[in-house]
Parts: C-alpha cells; structure tokens; sequence
C-alpha cells in the first residue's frame, strides 16, 4: 500500500449490510459486497456487484462518470461499480475528481444522489478503489495507464494549490492522505511506482502518450530516477525522437514538460521545433499552445530559429489577437525578450492587442510586458501609457 492506506485482510465471507448509499430514487438495487474486509465493530457500507451473480439481476452497466456531480457520489457509485469496471472506468474515475475538486465550493447534497456519509466509510471506499487502482496497472494499455498517471498527478496539483481548508470534506482529506506525504509533497513511492509501470509498456507508447506522461511528471515537479542512473524524462526523450509526429498539444505539452523539471534536451527540442515550423496551418494551434511553446523554449535557455521566426510570423499577420489572453500575449514576448530574438512586427501586435486588454492584465502579466520591451529596447509609448500610471 501506499501512502499509509489501509491493507485489508481478505475473506471469504459474504456480508450483508445496509442498502445502497445511493437514494431511495436510484434505479439501481442494493448490493453487498465481500473480500478485502477489516472486521470491526461498525462496517462501512459494504457494496459490490458479485451480489448481482446469485439474484438473478443482470450485471450493471458503469455509469458515466461524467454524468456525477460531486466527489463523494463518484466514489460512491465506483465502489458500488468495482468488480465491473474497465481500466478505462477506473482512469475515467480519477479525471472526473479532478474536475469536480476543482470546483471552488462543492455542489450542494441535495444535488447528489448520495446521502450522508461517514468518515470511516468513505475512508474504506476511498482506500479500496485506490488499491484497486494500483493493483490493476498491469493489466492498463498505454492510453489507460497514462490517463490514471495524469488524473492522479493533477489531483495532488489541485489538492497543493488549494492547501487544507477548513470544514474540508473528507474525501479531500483522504485524498491528500494517499497521494500526499505529511510534507505535503507529492507520495514518490506511488510516483515511483506509476512510473516503473509505465518503463514496462514504453515501446507501446504513442505521442500523446508520451507526452501525457511527462506532462503529469512536471506538472508535480517530480523526476523519477532508476537503478541505472536515467530518469523517466531521460527515457521518454529517447523514445519521443523515433519517428513519432505530435500534434499541436503534444508539442506543447511535451517541451513545456522538460522546462519546468529543467531537463533541456536539445534534440528533443530540435525535433519538436522542426515539427512546429514543417506545420503549415499555425492556425491550428490554440494561442495557449503557442504561448507555452516559446515560453519552454527561452526557459530551457534554447534559440531555434526558424522556430521563433515562424511563429512570430503568424501572430504578426494574424487578424486579431482576441483569442490569445493576457497570459498568452506577455509569455509570448517575454519569450522573444529572453532568447533576444527581435521581431518588430510581433511587439507591434501586442502592444495594440495588450493595450485593449489592460484591465484583464494582472500584475505578473503587466511586468513581463514591461520587462520584455525594456530589455528589447522598444521605447513604444502606448504600451507604457496603459500600464504606468502617470
């Protein structure tokens, strides 16, 4: 087990308990559930399909976890659910958590089908469905692996960033219990884990794979390393460089990645660059995607060129900048600034684009503009006359 969850001693006995913890308006039957007990005075709700084998009930069908509007109902139905969900339920399970713990206040319990539910219930729920997780890697293909691997990695970003709050739900607090140490850093023995998990299997990883993969890595800041001396992010530039094409997203993922963990692969970086210039519809790429992929390219301390002229180039002859934010328009520049790749065009553009836009700006926004100008030497007055006040 990992991060102090609970082993429970396995039985043979099938318990029966109280009905569903989804409401009385539910279509589904109450289910019993059995193996992987902990006996003790007050059991959890315990609930499974095998009940459904001896009643003369066909096997449920997964509910789409999508359709579920709080954490608590999603554990819920994926206890109830666990002996028939696919990988790819389980992988769906922990992207829906992520949306739904992203959420600033949780939905409201009348909107929910699940009642109230204890600690040491959701507890035990919570912990079963994460070691079924665990135990069922093997049997992930790459797109299922890499989906769980991302979905857990965003759910310990998201539990970082919102810190302990109080009146936190308990699903929250055990959440950060598995996948947090008491340091409140990322759990590297499940990380590790994860990661050795995806080693076996990396031949059959595709580009969005590959790029998924080191994506959650950085998104959390760790780098696992192994018994020979490389890292994942070490392996994963190898295996990106064999004749694997990456869309728009992948690239930026992908170079936005080994800048954040500083690990500046230069051909890598050579190679996701020649696939940004050989596109010929930029267009195609969302303004964030830009945005973050010259902003990895400055960061990691790399010049390419034809790169950075090309995607200047578009932006510059592009007929509005409204789809690109605040964010997108001074990364961008701060960008050009760092590598020092002058593009008088490209600062021209923006600073129309940044000076309609100057109430969105934030104070981080407004001094990587100001920043990026002034170290390019481009004295433009309109830009100042929005920010500086006078």
């Amino acid at each position: 087990s990992f991060g102090g969850a609970v082993s429970y001693a396995a039985t043979d006995k099938l318990l029966l308990h109280t009905p569903s913890l989804l409401s009385a308006s539910a279509s589904l039957p109450s289910l019993t559930r059995y193996g992987h007990v902990n006996q003790r005075k007050s059991d959890p709700l315990l609930i499974s399909c095998h009940a459904y084998s001896n009643s003369g009930y066909d096997r449920p069908r997964v509910p789409m976890m999508k359709d579920l509007h709080s954490v608590e109902e999603v554990i819920v139905t994926a206890y109830e659910h666990l002996d028939v969900m696919s990988r790819s339920n389980i992988g769906a399970l922990w992207t829906r958590i992520v949306q739904l713990i992203s959420q600033r206040q949780p939905r409201q319990r009348g909107e929910s089908n699940v009642g109230e539910i204890s600690f040491e219930d959701m507890e035990y729920m919570l912990y079963t469905i994460f070691d079924d997780t665990t135990d069922g890697i093997e049997e992930c293909n790459v797109r299922e692996l890499t989906t769980i691997i991302l979905g857990m990695a965003k759910v310990v970003k998201k539990l970082q960033q919102q810190g302990n709050r109080r009146g936190e739900d308990s699903s929250r607090v055990i959440l950060r219990r598995l996948l947090l140490n008491k340091e409140k850093k990322p759990n590297r023995d499940l990380l590790k884990f994860l990661a050795n998990a995806s080693m076996k299997s990396l031949d059959q990883f595709d580009a969005r794979s590959l790029s998924n993969l080191a994506y959650a890595y950085a998104l959390i800041g760790y780098v696992p390393e192994f018994d020979d001396g490389s890292d994942l992010f070490d392996i994963v530039a190898m295996k990106a460089g064999i004749g694997k094409e990456f869309n728009e997203q992948d690239i930026s993922n992908m170079v936005w990645a080994y800048a954040t963990v500083s690990k500046p692969h230069t051909d890598l970086f050579e190679a996701m660059g020649d696939q940004v210039v050989a596109s010929r519809h930029l267009n195609e790429f969302k303004p964030q995607a830009l945005s973050n992929i010259v902003w990895a390219y400055a960061t990691a301390g790399i010049n390419h060129p034809k790169l950075f002229e090309a995607v200047a180039n578009h932006i510059a002859q592009s007929d509005s900048l409204d789809r690109f934010n605040p964010q997108d328009l001074s990364s961008t520049v701060w960008a050009y600034a760092t590598v020092q790749v002058s593009h008088p065009k490209l600062f021209q553009k923006v600073t129309k684009a940044a000076a309609q836009r100057n109430e969105e700006c934030n104070s981080q926004d407004v001094a990587n503009l100001l920043w990026a100008y002034a170290t390019m030497g481009i004295i433009d007055k309109q830009l100042f006359e929005s920010f500086v006040p006078t």
